[in-house]
């Protein structure tokens, strides 16, 4: 059974992207960081719907750490 995958759009400071890889990235599996959106300029994170819940709570810690903003997120349409 495969899982439904999230798009999580971020807006955050350019300078502390590599620090949201470098904390989130270290929970194996849990998420990918992609790009930057060039039309919107939001980091676009993609989840899978079991580890959402999750994810949600993670960035919500630490949005004033990393000056980050959760603005959207719904399934993946599966464009990069």
């Amino acid at each position: 059974m495969s899982a439904l995958e999230y798009d999580l759009y971020v807006k955050i400071d350019e300078s502390d992207i590599h620090m949201v890889n470098y904390m989130l990235e270290a929970e194996d599996n849990l998420l990918n960081v992609r790009n930057i959106d060039s039309k919107s300029n939001l980091l676009k994170i993609v989840v899978v719907d079991t580890d959402l819940p999750d994810m949600l709570k993670l960035l919500n810690y630490l949005k004033d750490e990393l000056h980050l903003e959760v603005v959207k997120y719904g399934p993946s349409l599966g464009v990069l």
